[in-house]
């Protein structure tokens, strides 16, 4: 017998019973390991859907912690949103009706599984930078646990749930965005209207041309609004409202590659951070000058304003007008320019104040005198004006007190055409800006602060008001391109660093109506740092109200039911800048909200160049406005967004 076989036989059986050890125990080890596999499978799965539904539950309490932070009077602004919720840490058993537990429910979540926060702060996101509102909850924070079944993990432990969490948190963000044509009043109907024969056709400009913030379901009402010229591309842009209608106007064209968007999340003030400018400490002043003099295209002569401080009209300084510093005209073919204040031996007065001494014989030509030298405090001599026999040339001096006055020539007797150096304008007196019937407004060539435009700081409830015939002499035509003619030369509309003028503005020829140019980004002056001049070389704020009081003028058309700002003319205009007319403090047209009314005139040479942003706005006239947005200015803005 052969032992080796024997001994085969003898240990075969033991060696198959270890290998069925060895089988059983890869066996269960790969089913634990699949069991595992299986259960996190799972909880990876409830991962996901957990922080989905905490994603969309966040987004959408930080859309209303947005409406109720950016409008102090959002609970009567949006009467059918509840905003109780918010302030509170809470669950969603306690509130299962607010947004946040709703969009939760929606997506498998409710109960107390799904709780809701406001911090004041989150790691690694910047707070809210100054200048911006003050936001009372500026974050919220929702965290959804899910407890998920583990059905093989626990053959091999005692864990028989894993509890899932997924967290979100939003809140208010800073972005950089163009801004369109932008209507603020939340709660307007309506808060943007075009009537009756009135047109308006945006050029250029972002990807949304109007934005309109508020809720009625009758928010728009408009007759013809043309984008088809809008947009980046020129091919047409999107128009969006928060209310409604829901459906798009007729009238409206959005290009082919534009949209109706109705229910659009509000955009909010673009201009809420933008401080207000100091108060200049020296007056302004104005002088009559004489045809041809720094751009004065009136043959009959213009009054040149300089910047300064117009919070009040001192005897001292002259006031064109009866019943305001920059009230321009009085109404009729000839005008009240002659009445510069005559000469107080007790008054005192700031360099560039003028004078029209009398009477007779002592300033026969009636010529006007200009403070060219002044000493501290400024008073003029105390001797009677009878004692003085002004000089008769113009440019002589004459020593009077602590005075030197200059003679500027004769003051125009029929012109009502007013010229502006380059600067801001800081109107505290409750009239404003105001244009009566056949006054004219021109940027001037003066060298100013060089910002090579103006901006007029409304810090009152005042007027802007430009008459329905203003704008219509037939003096000598704005000539866009920056040209002189017959002597007359126009400041350019193209700022130095800044883009092409608009085609549409060079076809439409020269401009015989107002024109208004705002400061230049990226020059000196007050667009010296690019805050009150475009951040991109354009022009900025032409027209600037104070976010604490709103701006009035004449009764706007059916439809408003207060005071407006309002802007136009008999012939075509040019306002190039920004329009940013905005009462921080909420409220209705005429009792706290800022309303601007845009008059087409009657060739249809009408631009308004730059970003609007008002409360209200209504176009108005038997012909259309050309507003030509900037495609590639941003401004920070808040925005609700998805943080962590």
């Amino acid at each position: 017998m052969n032992p080796h076989r024997s001994n085969l036989r003898r240990w075969s059986p033991q060696q198959g019973q270890a290998f069925l050890i060895i089988v059983i125990f890869i066996a269960f080890f790969l089913l634990a390991v699949l069991g595992l596999a299986t259960d996190y499978s799972q909880v990876w799965a409830h991962r996901q859907m957990a922080q989905g539904a905490a994603d969309a539950a966040c987004q959408a309490g930080a859309a209303d912690l947005f409406l109720k932070g950016t409008d102090p009077t959002a609970s009567t602004d949006f009467p059918g949103l509840d905003f109780s919720w918010i302030g509170s840490s809470f669950d969603c058993s306690t509130k299962p009706t607010s947004v946040p537990c709703k969009y939760a429910s929606f997506n498998g979540y409710s109960g107390s599984t799904v709780s809701v926060s406001f911090p004041s702060t989150l790691d690694g996101v910047s707070g809210i930078p100054a200048g911006f509102p003050t936001i009372a909850n500026p974050y919220i924070k929702v965290i959804v646990t899910d407890p998920v079944a583990t059905y093989f993990t626990r053959i091999a432990s005692s864990i028989k749930t894993v509890n899932v969490k997924a967290s979100a948190a939003c809140g208010f963000n800073v972005i950089n965005a163009p801004v369109p044509l932008v209507v603020l009043h939340r709660t307007a109907s309506p808060s943007l209207q075009v009537n009756g024969g009135a047109s308006v056709t945006v050029l250029g400009g972002p990807t949304r041309s109007i934005q309109v913030d508020s809720s009625s379901s009758t928010a728009v009402s408009v007759g013809t609004v043309d984008l088809h010229l809008a947009g980046p591309g020129g091919s047409g842009a999107d128009f969006a409202v928060f209310g409604g209608p829901t459906a798009k106007p007729a009238g409206v064209n959005v290009g082919t590659s534009g949209n109706w968007i109705h229910g659009a999340n509000p955009l909010g003030d673009p201009f809420a951070a933008v401080a207000a400018p100091s108060t200049p400490t020296g007056a302004g002043s104005a002088k009559p000058v004489t045809y041809k003099t720094n751009g004065c295209p009136d043959i009959n002569g213009c009054i040149e304003y300089s910047t300064g401080n117009y919070t009040s009209c001192s005897t001292g300084s002259i006031s064109y007008g009866a019943n305001g510093c920059l009230v321009i005209g009085n109404g009729g073919g000839s005008n009240s320019f002659a009445a510069a204040p005559n000469r107080n031996p007790s008054g005192t007065y700031t360099l560039g104040n003028a004078i029209k001494p009398g009477p007779a014989p002592n300033n026969l030509g009636g010529y006007t005198f200009e403070a060219t030298t002044v000493v501290a405090p400024g008073h003029a001599s105390s001797a009677a004006n009878s004692t003085i026999f002004w000089p008769q040339t113009v440019g002589a001096p004459q020593v009077d007190g602590n005075i030197t006055w200059t003679n500027v020539g004769v003051p125009p007797s029929s012109s009502n055409t007013a010229i502006f150096d380059p600067g801001l304008y800081y109107l505290g007196d409750t009239h404003g800006l105001e244009l009566r019937a056949h006054a004219m407004v021109r940027p001037s060539t003066a060298a100013g602060d060089g910002s090579l435009g103006t901006m007029f700081y409304f810090a009152t409830a005042a007027t802007i008001s430009f008459g329905s015939n203003s704008g219509s002499e037939p003096i000598d035509a704005y000539q866009p391109d920056g040209s002189t003619v017959n002597g007359v030369t126009s400041p350019a509309l193209r700022c130095p660093s800044g883009s092409p003028n608009p085609p549409q503005v060079t076809a439409a020829g020269p401009i015989h109506g107002n024109v208004l140019l705002g400061p230049c980004g990226l020059t000196s002056g007050i667009g010296a740092t690019g805050q009150y001049g475009s951040p991109d070389g354009n022009r900025g704020f032409l027209f600037f109200q104070s976010h604490s009081n709103a701006a009035n003028g004449g009764t706007c058309t059916a439809g408003f039911s207060g005071n407006c700002a309002i802007l136009g003319g008999g012939a075509g205009f040019i306002f190039s800048g920004f329009i940013y007319l905005h009462n921080g403090n909420g409220g209705t047209c005429g009792t706290g909200t800022s309303c601007l009314s845009l008059a087409g005139g009657s060739g249809g040479n009408s631009f308004t160049i730059g970003n609007i942003v008002v409360d209200k706005i209504t176009l108005t006239g038997n012909s259309g406005v050309n507003m030509v947005l900037n495609p590639s200015a941003t401004f920070s803005v808040l925005r609700p967004t998805l943080l962590q």
